[in-house]
């Protein structure tokens, strides 16, 4: 992969484009073998122009061309103009709305957008903010779920999604910080595998809430946990847990070095055994990692050694595809 990203800075803006390059040659070694050759181009071009302290916009275009060889040669690309406008005010209402024509060779065109306001309120024991969103998305099929070697299906439609959130935050200034959010997702043509790829039949309602909140509470030591509830209201969705939860407990020992604590907790879900066509249980399972880094030279050469799942948890996250055990990996990060 290779990438190129020029900046021009003028007043009152910039113009910066994001262009890459990525050709994959690769062989799977199984009872499924295979053998893939893709390439793509995709190129970001956007300028930002700020009117004043309080408004700017970023109006941009992206193009992706995606090639790959199957049985034939397949291909498609997507043209994409796009327009954000920033709103901050002086008295805490703060708004941010976008939209994005995404023209598709294979789909045609269709028109996506956001909206996310928040007003935020200033006090002696801290600030709050209520905020919101409204969403859509068009997420089209990719080549290998068009036209790949294992349930490949040329007649995929794009899934579409529309998203509501709604929140509350609290932050006192002094490294405490925690909110709230709740979210409702509406699906349609959701894209799922059963013997092969497919759109799922019916359409889905997906909600939950999610709560978050970090703190140092000692010095050098930050601390982080989030926990999310997910609910499929309507319809049927595999790999979908009721409960996840992450947290993460990091100390500075000096200036120049770190260790830090992790924890991932994944609730039971649905998904298919393919054996038996069957729906079965996948067991809830929790992961602990650890990191160290240790700075040799300042900004400019560090050690780091990363510990994952230290526990060795056998566990599923697709049924009948194998995880990773402990893996324990180290290095150097050179910064030139």
């Amino acid at each position: 992969r290779v990438g190129v990203s020029p900046k021009l800075t003028y007043e009152n803006g910039s113009f910066q484009v994001n262009a890459a390059y990525t050709k994959i040659d690769r062989e799977t070694i199984s009872d499924f073998g295979s053998v893939n050759e893709a390439d793509s181009y995709v190129i970001d071009a956007f300028n930002k122009y700020v009117f004043d302290d309080t408004f700017y916009t970023i109006v941009g275009l992206n193009y992706g061309d995606y090639n790959s060889l199957f049985v034939e040669e397949e291909s498609f690309t997507n043209t994409d103009p796009y327009l954000n406008v920033v709103y901050v005010s002086d008295f805490g209402l703060n708004i941010n709305a976008g939209g994005r024509l995404n023209n598709h060779s294979e789909y045609g065109s269709y028109f996506v957008y956001s909206l996310n306001p928040s007003y935020s309120i200033k006090s002696n024991y801290g600030s709050y903010k209520i905020f919101g969103s409204y969403a859509t998305s068009f997420i089209a099929p990719n080549l290998s779920q068009l036209f790949g070697f294992f349930g490949a299906n040329p007649d995929l439609r794009p899934e579409e999604n529309k998203t509501l959130e709604a929140g509350f935050e609290f932050n006192d200034g002094k490294g405490f910080r925690a909110s709230t959010v709740f979210f409702n997702r509406k699906e349609e043509n959701t894209i799922i595998y059963t013997t092969a790829y497919e759109n799922a039949i019916t359409n889905a309602t997906v909600q939950g809430s999610e709560f978050e909140f970090e703190t140092s509470f000692i010095k050098n030591l930050d601390f982080s946990v989030n926990l999310t509830y997910l609910e499929v209201k309507d319809g049927e969705r595999l790999r979908v847990p009721n409960y996840k939860a992450n947290a993460s407990l990091g100390y500075d020992f000096s200036k120049t070095t770190y260790a830090s604590l992790n924890y991932q907790f994944v609730g039971s879900r649905t998904d298919t055994n393919f054996s038996t066509f069957l729906n079965e249980e996948l067991s809830s399972y929790s992961l602990i990692d650890l990191y160290f880094s240790h700075k040799i030279i300042k900004n400019k050469l560090t050690l780091f050694a990363n510990v994952t799942n230290v526990l060795n948890e056998d566990y599923f996250e697709i049924l009948g595809y194998t995880t990773k055990g402990r893996n324990v990996s180290f290095g150097l990060n050179l910064n030139l």
